[in-house]
Formats: structure tokens, C-alpha cells, sequence
């Protein structure tokens, strides 16, 4: 168990936090070498495991040991994202990096069967009960990348100002011999207030007002079967196919490899950009900005949030997240207790929202 000076957590968690600078920098000086993605305007957001580590060094040592790169608050948490109440937590109870906080994905969803994000007032509940305020630097990470991510977008789009993506996750640092705990750490509470990133999310409404908008582009980060409409990708959802114009860019789940290596760590986003400009989605007419807005969806805004997080590390600004994704564009559910198949007493019930289907 480690203990930290001027900790506002329960016993265990870390606190700190990040401001970045707002304004254009005349000059910008050589990213550190902790940042695995140093050639990405938003370097900063994907962070190594050598700096974590210096985080914590610097809190143990009562801010006496030279401060890490980009890091200018004092306040720290680092989560530990997986879809699992604290009892259930596998991966979480047989090791996780010191001082890290349980985050169950549930918690940013409104539960069976449709498994959609809760209002931004409730997600603000929660990340306050993980004792994180809008000026707390968070780090997050999980055996799943699309977890870590999931949650890094929940928190962006919430209020908090900075918020780090651990590049190779808890694999990575057990790997290099960081010191590992099994201690539950349990945060203490804090009121949660911050005006809402509005402009990360796309609705359902806001995609549907916007299908046949020449000034944006959908990005699908689901599978070719699913792209297709041979299968929906989900044992909640019945209904297959994609949503119109919509353009493929690689299924970004974790077992592809796509947009992440082997061991864990993500690929450039130089790599990631160079794809999708294959794939139709430009950038040709200013450095920060799309071509078009771009609109990322999958299922249900686990990938989704993955390929955002590397538009975000590219310095883009018209992108958004549509969370909601398949699921939101193609089904409703309705109680109903004689219901079987895929959602017991639930009905599924298709939205009316166009679709396009290969398959058929």
C-alpha cells in the first residue's frame, strides 16, 4: 500500500491535475522524449509509462523531485477502465499500478439492453465519486485499449481539461519492473462542475440533421461484415447494415491490430492519418482542421472513442464522437415481458433511420 502526501482520494489514490495553455505558441520546443507520440501536435495526450512513473515520484517525494514534463498541476489519478464492478475486477485485483482507481465502463451507460451514455449531468456524478474534478490531471488505461479510450472520451467531453491515454497499458508497465499493488483504492467524492465539451459529441439527432451534409464525413470503425450489414457486431442488436455515406476506416477493435501494435502500444499517428487519407478522409486545406467535420461511430462508442483519441493526438478540431453508433441509429427497445431472443423482455424495434445493406 503506498501512501500519498496531500491526497484528496482515499487511501491509495493519487491526486494532481493539467491546464493547458491556451493561445498560439510563437515557437514550440522539442517534445520530451516520455511522450511516445512526440511528432503529434497533441503529443501530450498519449503518455509513457517512464512518465507515470515520474509522476508518482514526484508525489512521493512531496513535489521535491524535479517536475515531469508537461505536468503543472497537483492534483493526479490514474483509472484502471474495464467493464466489471469492483468485486468482479480480474485484471484490477491481481495487480494494477500504484494508487490507480477502478473505473467500471458501466458507469457511463444507462445499462441493459441499450447500453448507451447517460446524460452529461450523471456522467459528471460519476467522475466526481472517482474523486476527479476538472483541473485533475487523469491517466487512464486497461487490458482493453478500446476501454481506456472509451473513458479518456467520456472525460474530454465531461470537463476535464487533461486527461492521458498510457501508451502499451498495465502490460507495459509490468514489463519494465515498474512496483505493482493489489490494494483497492477507494476515492473519496468531489463535487464535479464544468461546462460540457458539447461539441465532441454527435447525437443521434445531430447525425440525422447532418446525413446528406456535404461538410461532413462518417467515419464507420466497425468491421467489413459489419460495414456490409452481414452481421451487427453486438448480442444486443438485431439489426445489421451501416448508416448512408457513411466511409470505412478500419475496424478499431483491439483484436485487429489495426490501430494498435502487438505489445500493446498504439501506432503512430502518422501511420493512422496516412490511412484514413486513403480511405477518403482529407486534410488538405488546413493543418487543424478535416477537410470536412469528421464524425466517428461504431456499435456503440468503444471504437469509435480510439479513433477519435488519434484525430485528437493529430491536432484536429472539427471532429466529433457519435456514441450512440449503430446501436442508436437502428433500434429502439420496448418493454415488453413476452419478448425473447437477444433482449428478454425487451422488444427491438427498428428507428426508421435510413441504413445501407450490402449483404442482402
Amino acid at each position: 500500500m503506498i501512501r500519498w502526501t496531500q491526497s484528496h482520494l482515499g487511501a491509495g489514490a493519487l491526486v494532481l491535475a493539467l491546464c493547458f495553455p491556451t493561445g498560439c505558441r510563437q515557437t514550440r520546443p522539442a517534445p520530451p522524449p516520455d511522450f511516445p507520440a512526440r511528432e503529434a501536435p497533441n503529443y501530450e495526450a498519449l503518455v509513457s509509462v517512464a512518465w507515470v512513473k515520474s509522476v508518482l515520484d514526484f508525489h512521493q517525494s512531496n513535489f521535491q523531485a524535479p517536475r515531469p514534463e508537461t505536468y503543472h498541476n497537483d492534483r493526479f489519478v490514474i483509472l484502471e477502465a474495464s467493464w466489471a464492478k469492483i468485486e468482479a475486477a480480474k485484471d484490477y485485483r491481481r495487480g494494477h499500478i500504484p494508487g490507480a482507481v477502478h473505473f467500471n465502463t458501466d458507469d457511463l451507460e444507462n445499462g441493459y439492453p441499450r447500453w448507451r451514455l447517460r446524460p452529461a449531468g450523471e456522467i459528471q456524478q460519476v467522475i466526481g465519486g472517482h474523486g476527479i474534478t476538472p483541473q485533475t490531471t487523469v491517466v487512464v488505461y486497461g487490458k482493453q485499449l478500446i476501454a481506456a479510450a472509451r473513458i479518456w472520451w467520456a472525460l474530454k467531453y465531461a470537463g476535464v481539461a487533461d486527461v492521458r491515454l498510457l501508451d502499451g497499458g498495465f502490460e507495459m508497465w509490468d514489463a519494465v519492473g515498474y512496483p505493482l499493488e493489489t490494494t483497492i483504492n477507494s476515492p473519496q467524492p468531489v463535487a464535479f462542475a464544468a461546462p460540457v465539451c458539447s461539441n465532441l459529441l454527435a447525437t443521434t439527432e445531430y447525425v440525422r440533421a447532418h446525413l446528406e451534409d456535404e461538410r461532413v464525413w462518417l467515419a464507420d470503425a466497425r468491421s467489413e461484415a459489419e460495414f456490409a450489414g452481414s452481421e451487427s457486431g453486438y448480442d444486443y442488436v438485431d439489426f445489421k447494415g451501416r448508416i448512408p455515406s457513411a466511409i470505412p476506416v478500419g475496424n478499431a477493435n483491439d483484436e485487429t491490430y489495426l490501430y494498435k501494435k502487438r505489445d500493446g502500444r498504439l501506432r503512430s499517428p502518422a501511420e493512422i492519418r496516412a490511412m484514413w487519407q486513403q480511405q477518403g478522409i482529407l486534410s488538405t486545406k488546413a493543418g487543424r482542421l478535416f477537410d470536412r467535420e469528421v464524425i466517428f461511430y461504431c456499435g456503440s462508442g468503444w471504437r469509435s472513442s480510439i479513433a477519435f483519441f488519434y484525430a485528437w493526438l493529430l491536432g484536429y478540431q472539427n471532429i466529433r464522437n457519435y456514441s450512440d453508433g449503430w446501436c442508436g441509429w437502428s433500434t429502439d427497445y420496448l418493454p415488453d415481458a413476452m419478448a425473447k431472443g437477444s433482449t428478454p423482455g425487451w422488444r427491438q424495434q427498428r428507428t426508421g433511420n435510413p441504413i445501407v445493406i450490402e449483404a442482402e
